[in-house]
């Protein structure tokens, strides 16, 4: 009998040990989005009640060679190209146009310009939806010609080598002032 609690005790310990002891390998994604950029989005001040879309804007300095993640607690009509509306026009059809996904009571709409797939690290691609449901529902097309109260507001996060999003006061050749 002493021998079984023995033996007990040691295999319960050693389970601990090796339990303890495995690598953690940290999934940074929830529903096919990086935590990251749902951390970012989460702090964001946003417009929910006449807008509840947030676009993620995947971009490169024009100037440089810094990858670059543009948030904006709003929508483009059309993607990439606000300053060339039509009623042709669909948001999912726009240039750079790579998906949309619903989080908590808000779509994030996912824009990308980079042709060095950056947004492959941070977004599942098969995850994403690609139609106009949200857009039409929420009448966006009319709401991006006149905002209301709503005051479109940009971030900026630098991409470093590990992946990390690091808050970027930089300038771009993309900023328009």
């Amino acid at each position: 009998m002493r021998n079984n609690c023995i033996y007990t005790v040691l295999f319960t310990v050693f389970t601990i040990f090796i339990s303890c002891n495995k690598p953690i390998n940290e999934e940074r994604v929830y529903n096919g989005i990086d935590t990251q950029i749902l951390n970012i989005v989460d702090s964001m001040d946003r417009c929910f009640n006449e807008i509840p879309f947030v676009t993620i804007w995947f971009s490169s300095c024009k100037d440089s060679s810094d990858n670059v993640i543009r948030f904006f607690n709003t929508i483009l009509v059309p993607a990439l190209n606000p300053l060339d509306y039509s009623s042709k026009s669909l948001i999912s059809e726009g240039n750079g146009f790579s998906g949309y996904k619903k989080y908590h009571d808000i779509y994030l709409v996912f824009l990308n310009d980079n042709s060095n797939k950056l947004i492959n690290k941070f977004v599942k691609k098969d995850s994403l939806n690609f139609d106009e449901v949200p857009f039409t529902h929420f009448n966006v097309y009319e709401l991006n010609r006149k905002i209301g109260d709503c005051k479109t507001i940009e971030k900026k996060y630098f991409v470093n080598e590990n992946d990390s999003l690091i808050f970027y006061e930089g300038k771009c050749l993309f900023d328009i002032e």
